[in-house]
């Protein structure tokens, strides 16, 4: 029997969390920050970030992100598994987020702005990874890709702006990590334009803004979800309907769970 997918109250119903992957596809994670003292929708303190994954685990294996760039296209699992990814290439994904990963035997995608790699604040919001550092990433098995080179909203720039971002990002990419990273991108905001400008090998992902489909159906507006910061206590319910969302979509009405709040990604 279908459940009816659970609503986080305080979020919109465009940015809810609940729609997973298209059945017999990964589940898309995204996440922004793990750090004690970020607060964002898509932000969890370390422990917060070990916890919810250690949830997400017991029902989804991982999925190696290799996995997307073998030959004919992304490998589909036949077992659940879980596609974990973090956007704009923030500091904090190295310093607090990669131990957790190794400890959990998770390999994840760094989506970077590659025009901000380098540039270093004592806030967090501001403070970016190295280029050296996402070398280390790739060394130990995870994957960098593009993000633009600094983070337009991609449906709402001209559209020559917007083709320079994105190009130019996927560019940065495979200069650094060759040809096979690059065909991985990821949308800021999850603004998809009418013109994506992107080559047509390239895997690309959305938010919860895009729909769940099959990625052979769509593979430039791959959905993501998300585990919402300050409503752990609705983890649980989200990976049981994502979990029951594998074998086929469920129909029911929505009904809520406990409370959270919502803020614009970036």
């Amino acid at each position: 029997m279908t459940t009816a997918p659970p609503l986080v109250p305080g979020i919109p119903a465009e940015h809810q969390p609940a729609t997973g992957s298209a059945p017999g596809w990964p589940l898309v994670l995204y996440f922004h920050h793990v750090h004690p003292d970020v607060r964002h929708y898509t932000a969890l303190s370390p422990d917060e970030f070990e916890r919810g994954m250690e949830q997400v685990l017991e029902r989804f294996d991982p999925y190696d992100p290799a996995d997307l760039l073998a030959d004919g296209g992304p490998r589909r699992p036949e077992r659940p598994t879980v596609l974990v990814t973090f956007d704009d290439g923030y500091r904090d994904n190295a310093t607090h987020a990669r131990d957790i990963l190794d400890r959990l035997g998770v390999r994840a995608v760094f989506f970077v702005c590659t025009g901000m790699l380098g540039r270093r604040s004592t806030r967090p919001r501001e403070d970016y990874l190295t280029y050296e550092a996402c070398d280390r990433l790739a060394r130990e098995g995870h994957l960098i890709g593009a993000h633009t080179r600094t983070h337009p909203h991609l449906d709402r720039v001209p559209a020559a702006d917007g083709r320079a971002q994105t190009l130019g990002s996927l560019d940065d990419i495979r200069e650094r990590y060759g040809p096979s990273p690059a065909r991985l991108f990821a949308y800021p905001y999850g603004g998809v334009p009418d013109q994506p400008y992107l080559p047509d090998d390239v895997l690309a992902f959305g938010t919860v803004r895009s729909p769940a489909v099959a990625w052979t159906a769509d593979p430039q507006r791959i959905r993501r979800t998300y585990l919402p910061s300050g409503a752990a206590d609705t983890w649980a319910g989200l990976v049981r309907h994502w979990r029951s969302g594998w074998d086929g979509p469920t129909a029911l009405p929505a009904r809520p769970v406990p409370t959270a709040s919502e803020g614009e990604e970036r």
